[in-house]
């Protein structure tokens, strides 16, 4: 008999999720409250564990093609002068793609494997028996739902899971914007770059060859997050990257970052996963890659249910093996964001001690260095150990 799967939220982990389960037997469907399924936010960084997902359901030569694949990482401090920089290995992979691109390869992936989307359809509310209720007074079931509606998830509010949502100090401006010959020196090309200058940060992030996604990061209070009247603060702030700053504002979109935590992850036949579960920081670059590695996850879980009445235990069993590194991610996440408030020049002495140490680096990359629960290497692959091998 085919299970029956419904999805609140048609965004990046909502059909990771979807496609996961469908390619494993499920009926699914996806309920999305837009007009149509488009990703919210400009560039998203894909480390090696969010990689391994979109190879497991068939994304990845889309995401793949024209996508930027750095050769580093590099920090720098308010003179300009490198603070780090972090030679990104072969089998540590690490590419930037604009986030539509992504929301597509998963589109794809899903209508490949049958899912059905409905869109205009804003969910309110679920409950353990398995139901999602549907602004306008509907009601759908099935023998699961899974809530992938984000760091507001009204699945989440509903089903009693919340234990915080808190919203951070600092925040972002965000665009990408038209890559012209002569934006990086020679000795810049391949690179991600990350320029800290008090609490404002500027991260330059090449998406594809003729586009480059900007995130201008500062403290909700600061004058700056009027980019339009005091561009010029940004300019003082990083004059080496004027010619970018002044091509940022046509489209930037400003927002903070939220912190969630749950008691649970699930509530009898319902389900969280990603921002509406474990958002975080956007630090690691793994907000997206643990919203996906954490569906597919749940995907397999469930194929130890192979009854309805199984579907509760299956849950509390994937809840159980995928938390700690979800949670150690989040934490680190946070943590990497406080040095955003040392002066400058102590920051630099820590970013660089700490990087240096490899029982630092283990826990910073120990998410993008894992082997996701149902990727072909999964099976027998420890974490890495030393700085070597991470990078």
């Amino acid at each position: 008999m085919t299970r029956t799967a419904l999805v609140a939220g048609g965004g990046i982990g909502g059909l990771a999720t979807a496609a996961a389960l469908a390619q494993r037997g499920w009926d699914v469907t996806v309920y999305e409250r837009q007009s149509e399924l488009r990703a919210a936010g400009s560039g998203i960084y894909i480390w090696e564990n969010g990689l391994r997902v979109l190879e497991a359901i068939g994304a990845y030569e889309e995401v793949a093609e024209g996508a930027f694949f750095g050769t580093h990482f590099e920090q720098r401090d308010h003179r300009n002068a490198i603070i780090e920089s972090s030679p990104i290995a072969a089998d540590k992979r690490l590419l930037t793609v604009l986030r539509s691109r992504l929301l597509h390869a998963l589109k794809s992936a899903c209508e490949r494997a049958g899912v059905k989307v409905v869109t205009h359809a804003e969910v309110i509310g679920a409950t353990a028996r398995g139901e999602l209720l549907l602004a306008g007074g509907k009601t759908v079931r099935a023998d699961l739902v899974v809530g992938v509606d984000g760091v507001w998830s009204r699945v989440r509010q509903s089903l009693g899971l919340e234990l915080l949502h808190e919203q951070t100090r600092e925040g972002a401006l965000r665009e990408v914007i038209p890559a012209r010959p002569g934006d990086f020196d020679p000795q810049d090309q391949g690179k991600y770059i990350e320029c800290w200058n008090g609490t404002r940060r500027f991260l330059i992030t090449p998406v594809n060859e003729t586009q480059i996604y900007l995130a201008l990061t500062c403290m909700q209070d600061d004058e700056a997050v009027d980019l339009a009247r005091n561009r010029h603060l940004w300019i003082a702030s990083f004059p080496e990257w004027a010619h970018l700053i002044e091509r940022a504002g046509a489209a930037c979109s400003w927002g903070v970052y939220s912190i969630t935590r749950s008691r649970a992850w699930s509530a009898g036949h319902a389900a969280i996963v990603g921002d509406a579960a474990h958002a975080q920081p956007p630090n690691l670059g793994q907000g997206g890659g643990m919203a996906m590695q954490n569906g597919l996850a749940l995907a397999v879980a469930l194929e130890q249910a192979q009854d309805a009445r199984d579907i509760p235990a299956a849950l509390e069993a994937w809840e159980k093996a995928e938390r700690p590194l979800i949670e150690h991610c989040q934490r680190w996440s946070i943590l990497y964001g406080e040095v955003t408030y040392l002066p400058d020049d102590v920051r630099s002495r820590v970013i660089r001690s700490a990087m240096g140490d490899d029982w630092v680096a283990g826990q910073v990359f120990m998410a993008a260095n894992s082997s996701p629960t149902g990727t072909t290497a999964s099976q027998g692959r420890r974490t890495p150990a030393s700085l070597e091998e991470i990078r």
